[in-house]
């Protein structure tokens, strides 16, 4: 399957950088660039994306409003932001509006790849740093679920996938780590959250705000 890209940046560096990555990869097409807010909702109409990689952080360009907007112009369409937003309070907007997709412009070349097709095939993906975020706003300094608070940004990524029903081989093409590793992780998972049956794994992550009861 061809995953078609729009990139919303207008930082020559970043958007260059993007242009290299994705170039590498043939079942990734680049269809077009967002050159200002203005031509974001006809060019989403136009090319109907898998996914727009968009920065809302520079002044007089996207906003966090634009990037909200998004699905009611193409219903398929999924956002992943590149940003070096740093403020915490204006990061969780930015999920809360609907992005599934988070990575900060320090991640890796690997990272960001990473990124890009799991947020194309509708699966959220956020790097360790808006990972740490997700959880401090899950937790109030004085809570009393001091377990959960000890998981890792890394453990917090597995726990989801787990619970929205990965399985350990799944896990690690996924995350790009091997079985073992993977298999360690669990190990730990079940230590901190003293899990006895593999429901448990849904029930901590909907307690932890990570997934919705459905």
């Amino acid at each position: 399957m061809q995953i078609k890209v729009l990139i919303a940046d207008n930082q020559p560096l970043t958007s260059a950088g993007l242009r290299y990555i994705l170039n590498e990869k043939p079942d990734v097409s680049i269809v077009d660039q967002v050159t200002s807010a203005e031509s974001l909702a006809a060019l989403v109409k136009q090319h109907q994306p898998d996914l727009v990689i968009a920065d809302y952080d520079s002044p007089g360009f996207i906003s966090k409003s634009d990037l909200a907007a998004i699905k009611s112009y193409s219903s398929k369409t999924n956002v992943l932001v590149v940003s070096s937003d740093n403020n915490k309070e204006s990061i969780l907007q930015v999920l809360q509006s609907g992005v599934i997709g988070y990575v900060t412009k320090q991640c890796s070349h690997k990272e960001v790849l990473m990124a890009v097709y799991s947020v194309a095939k509708g699966e959220k993906f956020y790097c360790h740093k808006i990972l740490d975020i997700i959880m401090e706003k899950h937790f109030h300094p004085d809570s009393t679920a001091s377990i959960e608070r000890n998981l890792t940004a890394r453990e917090t990524e597995i726990l989801t996938l787990l619970a929205s029903g990965y399985s350990t081989k799944k896990l690690a093409d996924h995350l790009h780590l091997s079985p073992h590793t993977i298999h360690t992780h669990r190990k730990s998972i079940i230590k901190k959250l003293k899990i006895k049956s593999p429901t448990e794994y849904v029930i901590h992550a909907i307690d932890l705000g990570l997934i919705k009861s459905r």
